[in-house]
C-alpha cells in the first residue's frame, strides 16, 4: 500500500495530503477568543479583590509570573515576583483599587492584555490623605497550568473621574 502511494507524482501528493490530515487531526482546537477574554477579565478582577483582602504586595506577588515586570510611574522598572512583593511591601498604608474595562487576547489564546482605571489612597509626607487616579495596562500570559499571570503591569496618572 505504501509503495502504491509514493509511486508517481500523484502518489506523493496523496501521501503529503494524508500526513497533513493527520497533523490537522492532532492539532489542539483553536482557542475561543471570547472565553479567553472573559478569563483574563476574571483574573484581573480576582487580582483586584485579593488586593483588598490580602493587601497590595500579596496580590501583586500572587498574580505575577516569576519573571514579571512592573513599570511604576516615576520609578525604575521592578523585575521578578519577589522584587515586586518587596516594592509594594515598602508602600505601607497604600490602598489600591482598580477595575478593568477592556480585554484583548492574541489569536494563539496564550497572551492578552487588560485596560482599566485605578484609585490609590495613601498618606502624604504631611500626614494628610492623598488620593490619586489613573489608568493601567496589564499584559497577561497563560501559564502551563491554565491560569493567567501578568508579565507586565504599568499605570499612569489621570484626572479624577467626573
Amino acid at each position: 500500500m505504501k509503495r502504491e502511494l509514493v509511486r508517481g507524482a500523484g502518489g506523493i501528493i496523496s501521501l503529503a495530503s494524508a500526513l497533513f490530515c493527520l497533523q490537522c487531526a492532532s492539532a489542539p482546537p483553536a482557542p475561543d477568543p471570547q472565553s479567553a477574554r472573559a478569563a483574563i477579565l476574571r483574573a484581573d478582577e480576582d487580582f483586584a479583590r485579593l488586593a483588598q483582602s490580602k493587601g497590595v504586595a500579596e496580590a501583586f506577588a500572587t498574580y505575577a509570573a516569576e519573571d514579571a515586570t512592573i513599570l511604576p510611574a516615576g520609578a525604575n522598572p521592578v523585575e521578578g515576583r519577589e522584587a515586586i512583593r518587596a516594592f509594594f511591601a515598602g508602600a505601607s498604608g497604600l490602598v489600591l483599587t482598580w477595575k478593568p474595562f477592556f480585554a484583548q487576547v492574541a489569536a494563539s489564546g496564550d497572551l492578552g492584555y487588560t485596560l482599566g482605571t485605578y484609585e490609590s489612597r495613601s498618606t502624604g509626607d504631611d500626614g494628610k490623605p492623598v488620593t490619586r487616579h489613573g489608568k493601567y495596562c496589564t499584559i497577561w500570559k497563560k501559564q502551563p497550568d491554565g491560569s493567567w499571570k501578568y508579565i507586565v503591569d504599568l499605570g499612569n496618572p489621570s484626572p479624577a473621574p467626573k
